[in-house]
């Protein structure tokens, strides 16, 4: 499965969740932090690439909460040999 999910117009890390939520089937009970979407990504267990794209203004908007994001996507890939995300 592949993913492609545009990070335009993120200003804070609800508009994250929003887009995620809508590309990708995250379970009902995902509480919106980053310890359990790092939980889903675990559970993940077919080959999936994940591709943040437009991430410029993100960078800009929240800055801390995407450095914290890419760490934990980061770990991810190391603990789930079936996930690949990158950032454009």
């Amino acid at each position: 499965m592949k993913y492609t999910i545009s990070l335009s117009k993120m200003y804070n890390p609800d508009d994250f969740y929003d887009q995620l939520e809508k590309n990708i089937d995250i379970p009902p009970y995902f509480g919106r932090t980053l310890e359990e979407l790092r939980d889903v990504f675990r559970l993940i267990g077919e080959d999936t690439e994940i591709v943040f794209t437009d991430t410029a203004e993100a960078e800009v908007m929240m800055s801390k909460y995407m450095k914290n994001l890419k760490k934990l996507c980061e770990a991810a890939c190391r603990e789930n040999d079936k996930l690949n995300i990158s950032f454009e």
